[in-house]
């Protein structure tokens, strides 16, 4: 997740205490798994959000795009 900087750092501390302790704990609760996956939402970690999340602007046209992106 190249777009993350130090201003996330403490919503991918929780994410690493929530999924190291999904690791060990196999009857997480409800809430803590619904907490971890606000958190990746958060970041842009999951496949959804991830579309959703600014790569910047300064690349070049991919060719194929008229081919496999969004009708003009």
């Amino acid at each position: 997740m190249p777009w993350l900087h130090a201003g996330h750092r403490l919503l991918l501390r929780q994410v690493c205490i929530l999924a190291a302790r999904m690791e060990t704990d196999k009857d997480m609760g409800v809430s803590a798994l619904q907490a971890l996956g606000s958190l990746l939402s958060k970041l842009g970690a999951t496949p959804v959000d991830e579309t959703k999340v600014n790569h910047g602007g300064d690349e070049e046209e991919d060719p194929d795009e008229q081919f496999f992106g969004r009708p003009h």
